[in-house]
């Protein structure tokens, strides 16, 4: 989950430089994502490795790792896109299209996590004598 909120919050703060007009602080955010993306989709992609899954538990981290690992590539693209103009002050289409499509494929993990969270079973209420007792009984 804390996973997801430094690149989201990376992509929406160039989405909100780009809408204020200051198209030099959107570069560098978009930036600052391209090693987070990259951690994150190294993350994801060793998650998927190292647990065994079942087919049907493993297509929607598998759609997850591929999500970041797009999101990596459009972080690049529109870096390099916005890069040659931040003297000039003003935004290339390719970079604004790269930004609008990493916000797009930030929801669609997000709705694959929700599907994830919805799908998992619940775990078991313990009672609350049960735990204070296995608390007590451990020594430290």
């Amino acid at each position: 989950m804390a996973r997801r909120a430094v690149p989201a919050g990376l992509v929406v703060a160039a989405a909100f430089a780009d809408a204020s007009g200051s198209p030099r602080l959107a570069f560098y955010a978009l930036l600052a994502l391209v090693p987070v993306a990259a951690a994150v989709a190294l993350g994801a992609y060793g998650d998927v490795v190292e647990e065994p899954l079942s087919p049907q538990e493993a297509a929607p981290r598998n759609l997850q790792v591929g999500c970041w690992g797009l999101l990596l590539a459009l972080a690049v693209v529109s870096a390099a896109a916005r890069a040659p103009s931040l003297a000039q002050g003003f935004v290339p289409k390719l970079a604004t299209t790269t930004l609008i499509a990493c916000i797009v494929v930030l929801c669609i993990e997000g709705v694959v996590e929700l599907v994830l969270l919805i799908r998992r079973p619940a775990e078991p209420a313990v009672p609350l004598e049960e735990e204070a007792r296995s608390v007590a009984g451990q020594v430290y």
